[in-house]
């Protein structure tokens, strides 16, 4: 069944069961902990901003909830079997793809402007300003809705490279007049006037865009799908996540974004066992958002691996995750969940081993001082920054725990947590922390790690800060485990290239690896929609299909 067949099934359904005196609601209020440094989706790399975008904006494939790649914007998937994708030979001897998407009907602009061919061969144009995808030699437009993706090599992902249109209607003077990437940035009108209707084109679009406050949104009277239940959506930002229970419990908020966006698990915990007659609760494991440590290679401490194996040893994972979490969250042993592709059960791990982290630091260089902490030939102290988002109580918790479980073996680790707009927009982006960096990330299913641990994708200057390899991590085997298993089509082949990148990962540890997080879910009694649990269905946070949520 068609995305598009299903939800308007799910609209039926919720229609039909409904209370025959019930009044439908009109607006929404979400709550949100963080708030997006800017809103055009190929500049910086946000969860929230993909939060709110996913309700203004489509792509061309996603995935199932059953790991399967489906088509969003497209008629049809183009696969090797039927032909939209086939490989061709290069100029330079080597073997590449050409992938043909052809537009679904009726997807249009805000200002009824119809998305073009031409507006994704445009994304790409920008794409490569800030870091052009290496993989991919670009994108053309053959007719008004008919695009070819032309790719340098073979590769496994092969139907997933049409990157989300921008209006190149209203973008692209603005691109092509600008100075340089940066001055570009500044003056998108995505960043400078958000509320601009042409610049979305899913069910809603932005019509109030008022920063670090909130973000209205509007149905997008130019959207031929489901239509939208609500005539405004309202995603406003309460820093502290107490504060956002508080809004909660008193209705200032209808119900709060999901994940490491809205409350913490152990607040969704807490509130299971008080408000159930008020809310739904559900908590549904998320198998690639991924908690973890991200360490800066430039510190020569932690560029050390025994340092960062240590410091892996270190943590209790499994009281953390039984303790804290009771028990809704599951440790994570790698980046990559056992229930994935290519995963090998064989690889290296990690038990929690405080003597052997102690023995790892010892052959750094690093013996314990006066008060414990390891100190180095040179008299310096084992003290390492530890930056996360501020007002996230989960994560303050895990810093709590990890400070203490650290300094038993001889780290200190020195809080200095920021605003998640300048940790992600600023710090994270640009390297500049010194020390540990803890967040999330949310890859998609069926993943190579390719923009976390590949070399060209550490932020540079030169790539306009846009990479996502925050590490700095740099190995040439890993590039090149990287590049055998984007680059194999046969699907048991590359899962035997999956057991090399594993390894090396797992004696690297270019992160530390902390748990797989579950996705949480607080939501009133009177909204249906939001959550989908059909293999077949869209994977995702619920804004992804929100013309889906519903008044019961």
């Amino acid at each position: 069944m068609s995305l598009v067949r299903s939800l308007l099934c799910a609209a039926v359904l919720v229609f039909a069961t409904g209370g025959a005196g019930a009044q439908p609601r009109e607006s929404l209020t979400i709550g949100m902990v963080q708030f997006p440094p800017d809103m055009h989706p190929y500049i910086t790399n946000t969860s929230i901003k993909d939060y709110i975008l996913l309700t203004a904006r489509r792509a061309m494939t996603s995935f199932t909830r059953g790991g399967e790649v489906m088509c969003v914007m497209c008629e049809t998937l183009p696969t090797l079997a039927n032909g939209g994708a086939v490989v061709v030979p290069r100029a330079d001897g080597s073997k590449g793809m050409q992938v043909t998407f052809r537009i679904k009907p009726g997807y249009a602009w805000g200002d009824g402007r119809p998305v073009t061919a031409a507006d994704f061969a445009f994304a790409f144009e920008v794409l490569k300003a800030f870091s052009a995808p290496p993989q991919v030699e670009g994108v053309v437009a053959l007719d008004a809705a008919t695009l070819r993706v032309d790719l340098k090599s073979t590769r496994y992902d092969y139907n997933r490279w049409a990157y989300g249109p921008l209006p190149e209607h209203i973008e692209g003077p603005i691109f092509r007049q600008a100075k340089d990437p940066l001055d570009y940035g500044q003056k998108s009108a995505l960043n400078r006037r958000p509320e601009e209707p042409g610049l979305w084109m899913g069910p809603y679009r932005i019509a109030e865009f008022r920063p670090n406050e909130s973000v209205t949104l509007v149905p997008n009277g130019h959207w031929t799908g489901v239509p939208p239940a609500f005539k405004r959506v309202t995603m406003r930002l309460v820093e502290n996540t107490s504060a956002l229970q508080a809004n909660l419990l008193a209705g200032d908020v209808d119900m709060v974004a999901s994940g490491n966006l809205g409350l913490t698990l152990d607040q969704i915990i807490a509130l299971s066992k008080k408000e159930a007659a008020r809310f739904d609760f559900a908590f549904q494991p998320a198998v690639t958002s991924y908690e973890h440590l991200t360490p800066n290679f430039d510190n020569p401490v932690l560029a050390d691996k025994r340092v960062r194996q240590a410091l892996q040893m270190a943590i209790d994972r499994k009281t953390l995750v039984a303790k804290l979490f009771e028990g809704k969250q599951e440790v994570a042993e790698s980046f990559k969940h056992p229930s994935q592709f290519g995963w090998d059960a064989g690889i290296k791990t990690y038990a929690y081993d405080p003597r052997a982290a102690r023995a790892l630091l010892a052959e750094a260089g690093f013996r314990p001082g006066a008060d414990g902490i390891g100190v180095n030939a040179a008299g310096e102290r084992l003290s390492l920054d530890f930056t996360t988002t501020s007002g996230n109580r989960t994560r303050e918790l895990v810093q709590q725990v990890l400070q203490t479980q650290m300094k038993a073996v001889g780290i200190e680790l020195v809080i200095k947590n920021e605003p998640a707009r300048v940790m992600f927009g600023e710090t994270l982006r640009k390297r500049s922390f010194k020390g540990l960096v803890q967040f999330q990330s949310d890859p998609p299913l069926d993943w190579v790690p390719e923009f976390t641990f590949a070399s060209v994708w550490v932020p540079t200057a030169a790539n306009n800060w846009s990479g996502t390899n925050y590490m700095g991590y740099r190995s040439a085997a890993m590039d090149a485990a990287i590049d055998a298993a984007q680059t194999e089509l046969d699907p048991g082949r590359r899962k035997a290239l999956w057991k090399t990148l594993l390894q090396i990962a797992a004696e690297d540890l270019p992160e530390i690896n902390l748990y797989f997080a579950s996705t949480a879910y607080v939501l009133p009694k009177w909204l249906a929609g939001v959550m989908h649990t059909d293999p077949s269905e869209l994977v995702g946070t619920g804004p992804g299909w929100i013309e889906a949520w519903r008044t019961r």
